[in-house]
């Protein structure tokens, strides 16, 4: 209730400096990151819920324009993730997840060309749906291709927080950029949702982090879309993020 007073005014898309903060420490924490290197002011935004952040997002870092523009995804893949190339004008470009590769997409089995022409590579650790974990090599890999390349590489980490061994938690992309050396995470943007994490995807909470110039555009893109997140949600996202006994 304390938050009802804020229903007055329209939300900003940046979302309030509070839950900005809260999402960076909390990536911090998680991940092992350099304390102050997750910058709340431009390298964290809200979104409603990760479905709306993964379509848009797309939309926002695909030029749709450039002669056969592709996106990479898994496959079996999360719907949203093709729907969102096709809308951007991009080709999906699908790669198999099977059994003999431990159900990760194998990376080096695209050609040259193929890579030349992706804009985004979406990946998902832990996998949906087949639950597979991409180590820290395979997405050092992911990097080095993207850093050739020149294209994003987007990590979905929805079901980062759902693990078996409490001493072996999922690596995620911010942690191996910064350790590859990549302290800016360039090219580098993770999605992180309360849906999985706190068991609330009524709530329609999560974010985006990463590189600063991405955000920035993205960014721009919901400023124009009007996709802010309610200052009730973002109180309640404070209170989800900080809290570690519940999860």
């Amino acid at each position: 209730t304390s938050a009802l007073a804020s229903l007055g005014s329209y939300p900003l898309a940046i979302g309030l400096p509070e839950l900005r903060a809260v999402i960076a420490a909390w990536l911090e924490r998680r991940f092992g990151l350099t304390a102050g290197s997750v910058r709340p002011d431009d390298m964290v935004l809200p979104v409603n819920g990760t479905r709306e952040g993964l379509f848009a997002f797309a939309q926002a870092a695909v030029d749709g324009t450039r002669a056969r523009a592709a996106v990479l995804m898994p496959n079996p893949f999360y719907q949203i993730y093709e729907g969102a190339a096709l809308l951007a004008g991009a080709e999906p470009v699908y790669l198999d997840c099977d059994r003999d590769a431990g159900y990760l997409p194998d990376l080096d089995s695209v050609d040259a060309a193929t890579w030349d022409r992706c804009q985004l590579l979406f990946l998902c650790t832990p996998g949906n749906p087949t639950g597979a974990v991409m180590p820290e090599a395979y997405l050092r890999r992911a990097l080095e291709l993207a850093s050739h390349h020149d294209f994003v590489v987007a990590s979905d980490e929805c079901y980062a927080e759902i693990y078996l061994d409490e001493t072996r938690p999922p690596p995620g992309l911010l942690q191996v950029a910064q350790a590859a050396g990549h302290g800016s995470f360039e090219r580098c943007i993770v999605f992180h949702s309360l849906s999985k994490r706190s068991s609330v995807p009524g709530l329609r909470s999560g974010f985006v982090a990463g590189d600063a110039a991405l955000i920035r555009q993205f960014l721009l893109y919901r400023t124009y879309h009007g996709s802010a997140m309610s200052p009730i949600v973002q109180r309640a996202s404070i209170a989800a993020w900080n809290d570690e006994a519940h999860v």
